[in-house]
């Protein structure tokens, strides 16, 4: 009888273990949903009307998102564009028009109300990008003095003012234009879509210290590149015939991956979240969010007006970025375009 009972118990404690390891693999195979959390803040510019200039105009506003999953929006009352935060701290700078001439700013959300302008001269800017370690301002444009066909990127020393021009790219007497622009992670390069000749918009790499440019996409039309926080991709979207698709490229390796659809004729802005599984976009005067790891997209809140430029403002800055050497100058680059 003890002899039963005991072939009896293995069998049992046997069979819970083959339960166990078959609930166990069955839970492996499964699907894992990752809920994005929304955390921090989110800058953007509403085009809405402005009391004071009696006409339609960029302002701009701010969204808290809460611990208990809801938004909080405000105006921080002040016309502008382009926004982008400082990762260091409250500091949010933006490109405001000052009469015929646009000029670039910065504020205190804490106090909102002053405002302090970093150019000493006017021109024409676009795209501003911050560098990861907030010391260095990118944009785009061309000052009061010069002509349209000298649009380059410039770079401003946050510590001292100093601006220094960073590209010479031949213009070949006709205008051209850049169409976004944004920082790798190490704060030593920048990612940029320039329009070329042949009605095509395509990705560069510039080498801050170098000067070094190297072609990143060929032969198609993408603009509007956001160099996620770890380094690793670079989120951009893709002209087409019927729609516009976002995609990323893996900056070592070259692959591109298309991720979305979107309306080709809509007012489109996007950022990435700090853990770069995350993508927050804008369609006209709608936020959503595209989670990576489940391919999902969620609708998040709607404001009154269309969105102009979204920054998400990110508490760290992390340290890691492809190791790839850029080894292709302008001079290389224009021979390869002609």
């Amino acid at each position: 009888m003890k002899k039963n009972s005991c072939v009896l118990n293995i069998w049992i404690t046997e069979t819970v273990k083959l339960l166990c390891y078959g609930i166990f693999f069955i839970l492996l195979c499964l699907p894992i949903t990752v809920n994005a959390e929304l955390t921090g803040r989110i800058a953007y510019s509403v085009r809405g009307f402005n009391e004071e200039l009696g006409k339609f105009d960029y302002n701009l506003q701010m969204t808290t998102f809460t611990e208990d999953g809801d938004f909080k929006t405000r105006s921080l009352n002040h016309p502008g564009y382009y926004a982008v935060w400082s990762p260091e701290d409250d500091i949010l700078y933006f490109i405001q028009r000052v009469d015929t001439q646009s000029h670039i700013f910065s504020i205190n959300i804490n106090s909102p109300r002053q405002k302090t302008q970093l150019t000493t001269i006017g021109g024409t800017y676009r795209f501003l990008s911050i560098s990861p370690n907030g010391k260095k301002l990118a944009y785009n444009g061309y000052t009061e003095d010069q002509q349209q066909q000298e649009n380059q990127i410039w770079v401003m020393d946050l510590d001292t003012g100093v601006t220094e021009v960073v590209t010479a790219i031949p213009h070949f007497g006709r205008t051209f234009f850049f169409f976004g622009m944004s920082w790798g992670p190490l704060s030593k390069r920048l990612v940029f879509s320039l329009e070329r000749p042949g009605g095509l918009e395509q990705l560069f790499l510039l080498d801050i210290e170098t000067k070094e440019i190297e072609v990143l996409t060929e032969f198609n039309i993408d603009y509007y590149p956001v160099w996620t926080p770890d380094g690793q991709e670079i989120l951009f979207r893709r002209w087409d015939r019927e729609f516009d698709t976002m995609h990323t490229i893996n900056v070592d390796t070259r692959v591109i991956t298309p991720l979305y659809d979107v309306d080709k004729n809509a007012s489109m802005w996007s950022d990435w979240s700090f853990d770069s599984r995350s993508v927050i976009y804008s369609l006209w005067g709608s936020f959503y969010l595209y989670n990576l790891d489940v391919e999902k997209t969620e609708k998040l809140f709607e404001v009154d007006g269309g969105v102009f430029g979204i920054s998400w403002w990110k508490n760290e800055v992390l340290d890691v970025e492809p190791k790839q050497k850029l080894t292709t100058t302008w001079g290389d680059v224009k021979r390869t375009l002609r």
